[in-house]
């Protein structure tokens, strides 16, 4: 599955690209805007001219207008830096349509960046474990082999470490997770806007845990711990989780608001262009290839 949706990630980068054109960055030498001046065709402005400067970004015509020479000052272009954390807990995975939109999800940042000629770091997280994996192994899917299941081996459930991620300043922090573990967001939106970065989350999810149609005895597994729990299900009890889960994503929309966190929920069960453009494409969380 993994594997699959890295071959056709590609495709899916040639529709949508990263939120990189919404403001300047910091990076080595590349083709998106940056925050000083360089050798790009995008005019900046002008200054005076100094003992060593390039003579031929002199402004010869204001030279023969005024005769002071000036120097003619224009944008640089780097390669921003983009912070990848894929979230694999269990409940990204327990259900296939899940599972795929997951894996896609996963294989379309990695391959977006690329196409962007951004510089791409990529980070797994489970539990409070968070291991790095080359972009390399990102990018073919291989991360599956090179990071057995004994790694996470253990854990138990436990808020996405945010924390324990190295983000780089200035990044675009790119976060894969359905957002489905203990705590609420506070605190969260900001470590992904912190250092003058830009944050994102790309939450999936699928109907059988946003609407369910349960109803009667029911043997409920905790996916994170492994642990079942018999329970009956009465109208009352199933309306109830329904509320705390929509109050669940209100308050994590509220607070990447906040901080200026693109935040959107992709569904499973549509094809993957048409999922992005339901809340990804207007939360600015992707953008159009013009």
């Amino acid at each position: 599955m993994v594997r699959e949706a890295h071959a056709r990630a590609r495709e899916w980068a040639g529709i949508f690209r990263l939120p990189l054109r919404q403001q300047n960055w910091r990076g080595m030498a590349g083709q998106h805007a940056g925050m000083g001046t360089g050798s790009s065709l995008d005019f900046q402005d002008h200054r005076a001219y100094a003992p060593g400067d390039d003579p031929r970004h002199i402004n010869w015509q204001a030279f023969a207008r005024t005769g002071n020479y000036s120097m003619k000052l224009f944008r640089e272009e780097v390669r921003p830096a983009v912070d990848l954390l894929w979230d694999l807990s269990p409940s990204m995975w327990f259900d296939p349509g899940k599972a795929q939109r997951s894996a896609e999800l996963m294989a379309f940042t990695v391959e977006g960046a690329l196409r962007a000629g951004a510089t791409p770091q990529v980070w797994l997280a489970q539990g409070a474990t968070v291991v790095p994996v080359p972009p390399e192994a990102a990018v073919a899917g291989a991360w599956t082999t090179l990071v057995p299941p004994a790694t996470f081996a253990g854990n138990v459930p436990a808020a996405l470490p945010l924390d324990r991620v190295p983000w780089r300043a200035r990044s675009l922090r790119l976060v894969v997770s359905d957002l489905l573990f203990p705590g609420g967001p506070e605190g969260a939106a900001g470590l992904l806007s912190g250092q003058q970065g830009r944050g994102v989350v790309l939450a999936p999810f699928c109907q059988a845990e946003a609407d369910p149609s349960w109803q009667g005895n029911i043997d409920f597994m905790d996916v994170e711990s492994g642990r079942s729990e018999p329970r009956r299900v009465e109208p009352a009890l199933l309306r109830r989780y329904v509320a705390a889960y929509a109050r669940h994503f209100s308050l994590w929309k509220e607070a990447c608001r906040r901080q200026g966190v693109a935040l959107a929920r992709v569904p499973s069960g549509l094809p993957f262009p048409q999922a992005l453009q339901l809340e990804a494409l207007p939360s600015g969380a992707v953008e159009p290839w013009a």
